[in-house]
């Protein structure tokens, strides 16, 4: 078995894929295929982003609802134009995916052991959406962000759905015989860090005094309008990386 390909593109969001070659032992051998989500931890060294403002913005936990995951084929891809069986592959969700907890970022294994088509992949999507399931904290929402400004706790979320669309730089060649782990990074500091351009919600005020800094669509702490801004610069965080990507 050795390292066949490494692909990485280190932005705000980054896809990695590993392919490992193995030796077909047998005629029933089948490629496996894991897809994970991670925190860039090397931007997450330290939990605490500054504020210009000198307020210390810790983030605790990150989690996002994925709603499904498509794999797209490459159209120029001979199987693709000849064999009626190549179409783009869905993983059918919902995936409800930590990217960090207590602090730390982490590594969440989404699928595992999936045998894909052999060809070659240049495209995976994947949306944020609400959940649905009643029993999880992440009900009524697509992203639950919770931490501390200047040590009170304080609980970001949104409702809105968005499509994420990202090519790979190079294309993805799988046969009967391969191994890969496609890895999804976020880059999460570039999202609350001002420094690097995110947005400073150390201003987020505890109106209602229940101890808790409430940023939310509707909060009863007046921070609605900030919950919004922290979206829009997702939104606008994915954008750019996609398009950077985008043939």
């Amino acid at each position: 078995m050795k390292a066949l390909n490494v692909f990485k593109a280190v932005i705000v969001l980054a896809i990695t894929v590993f392919l490992i070659s193995c030796e077909k032992e047998d005629d029933n051998l089948k490629n496996q295929t894991a897809i994970k989500f991670e925190a860039n931890s090397q931007a997450l060294k330290s939990a605490q982003l500054k504020s210009a403002s000198a307020a210390e913005v810790a983030i605790e936990s990150f989690k996002i609802n994925i709603e499904e995951i498509e794999i797209e084929f490459n159209d120029d891809d001979p199987m693709f134009l000849s064999d009626s069986v190549a179409t783009d592959y869905e993983l059918e969700g919902p995936f409800e995916v930590d990217l960090m907890m207590d602090g730390s970022a982490l590594e969440t294994t989404v699928v595992n052991n999936v045998e894909l088509p052999s060809a070659a992949y240049d495209e995976i999507e994947f949306e944020f959406r609400e959940s649905e399931n009643a029993i999880s904290m992440m009900y009524g929402k697509s992203i639950l962000v919770e931490g501390t400004i200047d040590g009170t706790p304080f609980i970001f979320w949104s409702d809105e759905e968005m499509e994420v669309e990202i090519e790979f730089e190079e294309l993805v060649d799988l046969d009967e015989a391969s191994r890969a782990v496609l890895t999804v990074s976020f880059d999460i500091a570039s999202l609350f860090n001002p420094a690097m351009g995110g947005i400073d919600i150390s201003s987020a005020m505890d109106a209602n005094e229940n101890g808790i800094i409430e940023i939310y669509p509707e909060s009863p702490d007046g921070n609605s309008d900030l919950a919004e801004m922290v979206w829009e610069k997702l939104e606008v965080i994915i954008e750019a990386f996609e398009d950077k990507y985008d043939d």
